[in-house]
């Protein structure tokens, strides 16, 4: 990017509602932002060039960056040279520079309809169409005014650099964002992107060693608008600089800018995020870090008050990235109450039933729970030993490394059907059992099922069966045979179609999955959502209603999730418990991690 010729034939005047061209782009001045030390921020209306053949083509924003030849802007243009086209910098539609520019900061009228015109013979431009989302439409006079130095009336009549791009989407900037309150998750996100910008820059010999978050879009990737706070590396200010991201040595002048002060601006984001307010001024050497682990300890190193002490922007990097798998947006974490009795009946001295529940930790941000309950059929030792086995196997499986996704979860629930009724039929004679089971993957709930016993969702005071019965009078109702009152008394409801053990292959489609009931393989969870699984002993006596009843006042926080199931199991007593009884409840807790939290 060569430098630009300087016009001498005009003076350019910089002035509310004043119009000006630079390059092919006209604009027109809306209002003074305010300033940094040396540059002077303008929002501008991009308007249709004169020739333009679309009568009512819309204006778009733009943002006009004034400032003197030894200004940030004459940094920020060499290391425009360097980056080329750098996806994370938005591109300039134009620069120029003009010999002879005042700068009018006093409220004015429109001035006649005449354009101050800088030469384009004297411009570089670049009218490449810029990536990312559009400009806001604002058109607010005082925009960042408060957050820059107080207004001045008039400058001096000096040589200027002129830079021109588009307006960043007032409503994504960093400095909008951080008036919001963010997720650990979150907040690490933007933290990391900043630091690979910043690293990016490093690696050319240069240094950013603040931050202006007006001038920096959130997106993916994220854009900065400004580069006027970098500098070459080893380059010593001629004056002290103070800020909320700059280095406290950067007070001094006689310091040479260097890589530690970048990670220092890095550390100074993050603790204003985590913080919701930047750092004190007044710094010193013990100031309140909130104790939030790891994060804690990225802050304590990257603001430490010795440079040498800081890490340095790879290391900041890596230990940015490492900490956000820590802190996932979203945490799964589950309640587990059981009951099992064997019930009232001379005839059922052994309990038949099985369950089980397997919690483990997939990764920093994945919860995987897998809960199992079987129905043994057979009498005496028979059934007791095919629910064992149909339970156990499932138990003592290992995930498989390649599952990855929710229809391979799917495919190796499966197979373990597959697996505990060859084994079943390997080791018991005249027995079987019913199996269902749930898996849950952070958010996402599968399940697998054969038999009668069933698996309950109930949520929002609300429960709804996710598993379909097996059995011969469920057939009968579906088919419009009987009615469901009919059920509830008819002689064959213990008759089952399907089960664990009958057959010495189970064939394909023989494993019910939550297609069957639900439109999708797989099902979201939400906070407070239980997922009861119990045998027919249980639902036989306490209807789907009853089980809401008892289980809906778990949902309020001084509940305890095992006395609705021990007040269940009580029921079934009550009743008469002419069956073993069996269930498992649990409750999904879906927690955010809040930065500020």
């Amino acid at each position: 990017m060569s430098s630009p010729t300087i016009d001498t034939s005009n003076s350019l005047v910089i002035q509310t509602h004043s119009k000006l061209t630079i390059g092919d782009i006209p604009v027109e001045i809306i209002s003074y932002l305010g300033q940094t030390a040396d540059v002077y921020y303008f929002q501008v209306n991009i308007l249709p060039p004169d020739d333009s053949t679309t009568p009512c083509e819309p204006m778009k924003l733009g943002l006009l960056r004034v400032g003197s030849l030894d200004s940030g802007l004459s940094r920020e243009l060499q290391l425009r040279e360097i980056l080329g086209d750098y996806k994370l910098i938005a591109q300039l539609l134009a620069h120029s520079q003009a010999a002879s520019v005042t700068i009018n900061l006093e409220t004015t009228p429109p001035p006649p309809q005449e354009t101050d015109t800088v030469d384009e013979g004297s411009l570089i431009t670049d009218t490449q169409e810029l990536e990312g989302e559009s400009p806001a439409e604002t058109t607010s006079s005082n925009y960042l005014e408060e957050e820059y130095y107080p207004e001045v009336e008039i400058t001096s009549s000096t040589e200027k650099i002129l830079l021109l791009t588009d307006f960043p989407d007032q409503s994504q900037t960093i400095e909008t964002w951080l008036t919001a309150e963010h997720t650990l998750e979150e907040s690490l996100f933007l933290t990391t992107q900043v630091c690979q910008f910043f690293r990016y820059i490093h690696q050319r010999n240069w240094c950013l060693i603040s931050l202006l978050p007006p001038w920096v879009q959130m997106g993916t990737p994220i854009k900065f608008f400004d580069l006027t706070t970098a500098y070459p590396l080893g380059v010593t200010l001629p004056s002290g600089l103070l800020g909320d991201y700059l280095a406290p040595e950067l007070g001094y002048s006689q310091n040479p800018i260097q890589e530690s002060m970048s990670t220092y601006t890095v550390g100074a984001l993050l603790y204003h995020i985590i913080h919701q307010h930047p750092l004190p001024q007044e710094l010193s050497l013990e100031f309140q870090i909130k104790p939030i682990p790891q994060i804690y300890q990225i802050l304590k190193i990257s603001l430490a008050p010795v440079a040498e002490q800081r890490f340095n922007l790879s290391q900041l990097l890596n230990v940015l990235v490492e900490t956000r798998k820590l802190y996932s947006t979203i945490k799964t974490q589950w309640q587990v109450a059981t009951g099992s009795t064997v019930g009232l009946s001379p005839h059922r001295l052994h309990n038949e039933d099985n369950y089980g529940v397997r919690q483990e930790q997939l990764s920093n941000s994945q919860t995987m729970i897998l809960a199992v309950v079987a129905d043994g059929m057979g009498g005496m030792s028979h059934g007791e030993l095919a629910s064992k086995i149909a339970v156990e196997i499932p138990l003592q499986t290992a995930i498989p490394p390649d599952c990855k996704t929710l229809e391979q979860y799917q495919q190796w629930l499966t197979s373990l059907f597959h697996t505990a009724n060859e084994a079943i039929n390997d080791q018991v004679k005249d027995g079987g059992t019913t199996l269902s089971m749930i898996l849950a993957i952070a958010q996402q709930l599968i399940i697998a099922h054969v038999g009668d016993s069933r698996i309950y969702l109930l949520r929002q005071g609300e429960i709804r069966q996710l598993s379909e019965d097996h059995s011969l009078v469920a057939m009968l109702v579906a088919s419009g045979q009987i009615t469901l009152e009919e059920s509830i008394d008819h002689p064959d409801r213990n008759v089952l179609i399907k089960s664990m053990g009958s057959k010495s292959r189970l064939s394909d489609g023989y494993v019910q999955d939550l297609r069957r009931t639900t439109p999708e393989l797989s099902l979201t969870l939400e906070d407070a959502d239980i997922i009861i699984l119990c045998s027919d002993g249980v639902w036989d006596l306490v209807p789907p209603s009853d089980l809401a009843d008892i289980f809906n006042n778990c949902h309020h926080p001084d509940s305890d999730l095992q006395l609705a199931v021990d007040k269940t199991i009580t029921q079934v007593l009550q009743k008469g418990a002419s069956d073993n009884a069996t269930l498992v409840a649990l409750k999904c807790t879906i927690q955010k991690n809040v930065a500020s939290g």
